[in-house]
């Protein structure tokens, strides 16, 4: 193992867990706010509860770094090297990590709201994050189901939860990127994918 794969390995262990992060924030933000509160401002708690965990993660990320590199950069040899390629490291991980958080926050308002759904259900080749109000339910009766995936970001990665088999019914795409073009959403549009932003990025875009 390379000195820089070492280092962020080390970071890694001290950092907490997406899993832990995104509780904390739950705990901290909808811990004490009734479901019709959480209804009312759906789009507004996932922006709090996201912020909560990135600004959670930035302390931490931090904290641990300082003593990481202050233990092992007397011991390397080539410096710049191994420090580029170690905050590369750092930079992909923290977009890893925003949109696995995305994900695990919907989760937890849909859980808070005791929203029936089974998740990472296999459908004609497309795997979406949640299927409510499950996947029995889906398979006798798609066209009544909400079929629902999660991204942060778009590009082009929103294909991967839409083929063209399954024409037949629509996919609910939750995103928080606000550099989506027109010709995306016409494309979306085509398959039956419907967009679902915050309320900041449907008025102001």
């Amino acid at each position: 193992m390379s000195k820089t794969s070492y280092l962020f390995e080390q970071l890694k262990q001290y950092i907490p867990s997406n899993d832990t992060l995104c509780a904390l924030a739950a705990e901290k933000v909808i811990s004490d706010v009734s479901e019709e509160g959480i209804k009312a401002n759906f789009s507004g708690f996932i922006d709090k509860m996201n912020d909560e965990v990135y600004a959670q993660y930035l302390i931490n990320e931090e904290r641990e770094g300082d003593k990481v590199l202050a233990e092992n950069i007397p011991t390397i040899k080539r410096l710049f090297f191994e420090m580029n390629a170690f905050f590369m490291s750092l930079s992909q991980s923290r977009k890893s990590r925003a949109g696995a958080a995305f994900e695990f926050i919907i989760r937890t308002l849909f859980k808070k709201l005791h929203y029936p759904f089974s998740e990472q259900v296999v459908i004609d080749g497309a795997q979406p994050d949640f299927v409510l109000p499950s996947e029995e339910y889906f398979r006798s009766r798609p066209l009544d189901c909400i079929i629902f995936t999660a991204k942060r970001t778009l590009r082009e990665r929103w294909r991967q939860v839409v083929t063209e088999a399954n024409k037949g019914y629509g996919f609910f795409l939750a995103t928080i990127d606000d550099k989506v073009s027109l010709k995306q959403l016409q494309n979306m549009a085509a398959h039956k994918v419907y967009l679902v932003v915050p309320l900041n990025l449907k008025f102001t875009n």
